[in-house]
């Protein structure tokens, strides 16, 4: 390998890391919606289940989830539009993707099944967004966002202990904490990150 072809793969690493990093800003608004959703869905669920309003409450997440769907299909349009893809930004779109979509099918066909019960639902859900956000910090080499695994997976074992419908307000908590409130610290960098650029 000569000096030149040794700087020139210097080079393309030194890209690939600096388009790791701007990858996970352009995702905070997905963490956000996602985030907000399910909490007014674990609450909605938990306040009409303490006031003694019953009904099945399955259809509260028929409604839900397909517009988070539709959100972030229409939010990573928005965003390829605006800024140009990087092999690192697919990777992290990749990994989200695959923990929705698992999360979708444990959450819809598993009850319908019989095979999965409603109340193992948000623990496997915790143990699936733990790994997202576990691999996603290694890819853009940012501590924080790597170390929310923990908060999810310590919430996932809580989860496995308490099968009451005091979940759904834990549930609503580690939303709000590992992942309403960082998606609204990323969005916040990437408007700052925007407004230099501009």
């Amino acid at each position: 390998m000569n000096e030149k072809t040794a700087l020139e793969e210097l080079q393309f690493i030194r890209q690939i890391i600096e388009e790791t990093k701007k990858a996970v800003i352009y995702n905070g608004k997905d963490y956000i919606f996602w985030g907000v959703l399910i909490i007014l869905g674990m609450m909605s669920t938990y306040i009409f289940h303490m006031s003694g309003v019953h009904f099945n409450y399955f259809w509260i997440w028929v409604v839900l989830i397909p517009i988070g769907w539709i959100f972030s299909i229409y939010n990573r349009i928005k965003l390829k539009e605006k800024h140009p893809s990087t092999y690192s930004g697919k990777l992290i779109g990749a990994v989200w993707a695959a923990a929705g979509i698992a999360m979708t099918i444990v959450g819809f066909i598993g009850p319908m099944m019989g095979t999965i019960k409603p109340m193992a639902i948000s623990p496997i859900a915790c143990i699936i967004m733990g790994s997202a956000y576990f691999v996603s910090g290694k890819i853009v080499e940012v501590k924080w966002i790597g170390n929310l695994s923990f908060g999810w997976w310590i919430g996932g074992i809580v989860l496995l202990f308490v099968t009451s419908i005091h979940s759904f307000l834990i549930m609503a908590l580690l939303m709000l904490f590992f992942q309403t409130l960082p998606g609204i610290i990323i969005y916040r960098k990437y408007k700052q990150t925007m407004a230099i650029k501009a």
